[in-house]
């Protein structure tokens, strides 16, 4: 896993309280319609990890945030084009603002709250992060 080659990603784990509920914010992948994801993407050449996040927010989900915190990164490896590469994800915290497009790049964007993403179909980084992201804004 080393010597595979690193792309670089970074993305936002954005949230909203409503209703007395924390929830987070989250849009459907592109390669699955059926798998829910954090909205995360490429870092563009002469583009921090920050902006990336930023942008990719806006970009996926529609939605402008302001970042809270770093909250961690995913780590994992992916075929693309019959070869195995790295993807590292920088994430960032942020807090929802307000919507500024419905439905970019034909993606479903949805918020739910903690309760209702044990039932979404996810990958189990992406589960582990809006865990800490959870405790982090009950405590």
């Amino acid at each position: 896993m080393t010597n595979l080659p690193v792309e670089h990603r970074a993305g936002g784990v954005v949230f909203r309280r409503e209703n007395g509920k924390i929830e987070f914010l989250l849009v459907t992948s592109n390669s699955n319609r059926e798998r829910w994801v954090i909205p995360a993407g490429h870092v563009e050449d002469g583009e921090t990890f920050l902006e990336t996040a930023l942008r990719e927010v806006t970009e996926e989900a529609g939605v402008e945030a302001v970042v809270v915190s770093e909250i961690g990164s995913l780590n994992y490896v992916w075929r693309r084009e019959n070869q195995k590469v790295r993807i590292e994800t920088y994430l960032y915290l942020m807090r929802y603002l307000k919507k500024v497009a419905a439905n970019p790049e034909g993606r479903q964007v949805g918020f739910f709250d903690y309760e209702q993403l044990k039932n979404l179909k996810m990958w189990d980084e992406s589960r582990t992060i809006l865990k800490k992201a959870f405790e982090l804004l009950s405590g």
